[in-house]
């Protein structure tokens, strides 16, 4: 990373992070790249760390992922904007994650669980069920992350 000072390392603050941006991309590779940007959750269990997404059960996403599974992904948050003098001075706070992993479709209860961490991530603390038929009409995500770096640049505490 060429702005070290700006790299976040600590597993569990790139977490924290994730837990405060509002938006996440996916990218899919292949002749002509995909990205898509998506509402998500994130279940961590030890060491492992998932990322839950949603998605109508057929589509262009569902059809990248059949072809490769492996993908890239990069979740975001803008602060205020600093001012200066020069077009170049200008610059935001924000957080940044991004890394890659392997994209799978979930069922039954772990679909029932993704949706959950989708919900939590957007309305903490508010319990929701799902009905058959929601469930029925939804796909659910689950990157399973195996790279993933933090950035950010603050000049006030998250």
């Amino acid at each position: 990373m060429r702005r070290s000072d700006r790299e976040v390392t600590d597993t569990k603050e790139i977490v924290q992070m994730l837990l405060r941006c509002t938006a996440l991309s996916l990218a899919f590779g292949g002749k002509t790249p995909y990205v898509v940007p998506l509402s998500f959750g994130v279940a961590q269990q030890g060491e492992h760390l998932a990322l839950y997404m949603h998605c109508a059960p057929e589509g262009e996403k569902l059809a990248r992922m059949a072809a490769d599974p492996h993908v890239a992904f990069a979740a975001y948050r803008s602060g205020p904007l600093s001012q200066a003098p020069v077009a170049c001075g200008y610059s935001t706070d924000y957080e940044s994650v991004c890394g890659s992993g392997v994209l799978r479709i979930v069922q039954g209860e772990e679909k029932q669980a993704g949706l959950q961490a989708i919900m939590a991530h957007y309305a903490p603390g508010r319990p929701f069920e799902f009905e058959p038929r929601e469930l029925c009409g939804v796909t659910v995500l689950r990157l399973d992350v195996q790279a993933i770096t933090g950035k950010r640049r603050a000049t006030q505490t998250p």
